[in-house]
């Protein structure tokens, strides 16, 4: 093969990989907090939960505007919500939806007026995990 033609074709081999580095990146939509949740769930290969039972009155805390840690006494959850959900830190918020004082189900109930699309079961070290991980994007 001649010179020329190995120029040639490494230009050409050159061009068709940043074509393709670049439409990746294009295609590829923007990073979100959401994300890390998705990811810690994926990693921690935490299974969706058909009910949430509590023996306890629960505190929210939001992590994202798309997903928040429930902690009574004994239990702690991960809820995922079906769309954004901003009335988490707000003062006044709609009533809830629940079916079960002392259950919530994905689907079915509400926190704070939003719909809840998926809810997983924490240990009490990932519910702290799921914390610091909070925290930190919070300072981003």
């Amino acid at each position: 093969m001649s010179n020329a033609t190995m120029q040639h074709m490494t230009m050409r081999t050159s061009a068709i990989l940043v074509a393709a580095l670049l439409s990746g990146c294009a295609a590829q939509p923007e990073s979100t907090e959401n994300d890390a949740f998705s990811d810690f769930i994926a990693v921690a290969e935490l299974e969706p939960l058909d009910t949430a039972r509590f023996r306890d009155q629960f505190s929210t805390r939001a992590l994202t505007d798309e997903y928040a840690l429930l902690q009574a006494r004994e239990e702690r959850y991960l809820v995922q919500f079906r769309q954004r959900c901003r009335a988490l830190n707000e003062n006044s918020f709609p009533a809830d939806i629940r079916r079960d004082r002392n259950a919530l189900r994905p689907g079915i109930d509400t926190i704070r007026g939003c719909r809840i699309e998926q809810i997983f079961s924490v240990e009490k070290s990932q519910a702290e995990e799921l914390k610091i991980l909070a925290d930190r994007l919070d300072n981003e």
